[in-house]
């Protein structure tokens, strides 16, 4: 073999061979965007684990809440039954519905919303740039409709200058000047928008906790306004975060009702006992008071969480997507030439070497 080479049957290294051998190393090495590694996830989410596996996880974490509903309103429908048997089955049907309305198909609107491709590999990034794409195209177009939509007047969040700047970005057909316009609108008009929205929702659940004293209608109540409430905020976004920042944000309402339903077990007027020593002679029910404001600060808190986690999510996908959209096209047509010719190489030194063996 040595002496083939030597002879110049092989060539040791044509100029084929070295555009193929630098085109393969350019195809290997990471695309990187400000010392990112693109080889790795562009997601640490929950250890970069498969998508799939995450919706399945949010499948089995809405199990688990439409579960802890239906305990909770055992008692009414066990009481609808025992007063006539019609009666019982009539409030079973109601339940269903409300279980569909309030739980179902706000988780559904939620899974079925655009989204950013985040999590992704080199091998993959020019098909998650096109599909990013057309996910702000459409993401641009439907907050403009809804904005410009005479029926919406009254519940129009962005204004007149971001509405005109996305149109015009649209028009233009410039992605750059669209991601832009998108940006400013998010934060500033969306971003207000969801900051009240998750006051509001925390506020609600404040109320209600602090006035039922009931372990079972605590956790309904937190549990239908935490739904509620990324339902909202992924509705004025325009995309959901990923599958897996879904299954956080989902397994935290679920602790919130859980949460909500064992705090009323505890007297928390004693916990703080040292503090009201002398305000609970002068003041009637003080002992109800009390336990009423921790419960309901602390649920309206919890509430808070997971809004604002909503709209972490949501701001870090769009940004992650922006690095993606920033990452060097990979060279795949010249790895697939360079692949073809030292191919050839490799047949015809084959072919040389068994002409002389023979």
């Amino acid at each position: 073999m040595k002496k083939m080479k030597e002879q110049g049957v092989i060539p040791s290294e044509t100029k084929a061979q070295k555009y193929a051998l630098k085109a393969q190393e350019k195809a290997d090495k990471p695309q990187t965007v400000g010392g990112e590694e693109f080889s790795a996830s562009m997601s640490d989410a929950l250890k970069q684990k498969n998508e799939k596996s995450f919706f399945f996880g949010i499948l089995a974490v809405v199990a688990v809440i439409v579960l802890l509903l239906i305990g909770a309103l055992a008692d009414i429908l066990t009481l609808a039954f025992e007063v006539n048997r019609i009666f019982g089955y009539a409030m079973s049907a109601i339940t269903a519905i409300l279980l569909i309305l309030f739980v179902l198909r706000p988780v559904c609107k939620v899974l079925g919303a655009r989204f950013f491709i985040t999590d992704i590999t080199s091998e993959g990034l020019n098909v998650t740039k096109r599909k990013n794409r057309r996910a702000l195209k459409e993401v641009s177009t439907a907050l403009v409709k809804y904005n410009n939509d005479p029926k919406n007047v009254r519940f129009r969040y962005l204004s007149d200058e971001n509405t005109e700047a996305i149109e015009a970005a649209l028009k233009s057909g410039n992605s750059e000047e669209l991601r832009a316009a998108l940006k400013k609108a998010y934060a500033t008009d969306v971003g207000s928008c969801a900051n009240s929205m998750i006051f509001k929702s925390a506020g609600k659940v404040f109320l209600r906790t602090s006035v039922s004293q009931n372990d079972k209608i605590d956790a309904v109540s937190v549990l239908l306004t935490n739904l509620s409430l990324i339902k909202q905020i992924v509705g004025i976004y325009g995309y959901r975060p990923s599958y897996a920042r879904l299954f956080k944000i989902y397994v935290s309402v679920l602790r919130n009702a859980l949460i909500a339903y064992g705090m009323e077990n505890v007297n928390w007027f004693n916990v703080f006992g040292k503090f009201f020593s002398g305000v609970a002679k002068k003041v009637p029910f003080v002992d109800t008071l009390v336990d009423s404001a921790v419960q309901g600060t602390v649920n309206a808190f919890l509430t808070i969480l997971v809004g604002y986690k909503t709209k972490r999510y949501l701001c870090s996908d769009y940004k992650k997507q922006e690095k993606i959209e920033t990452t060097e096209e990979r060279g795949d047509e010249e790895v697939r030439i360079a692949s073809a010719l030292a191919k050839e190489i490799r047949k015809k030194n084959k072919d040389k070497a068994d002409a002389l063996a023979e």
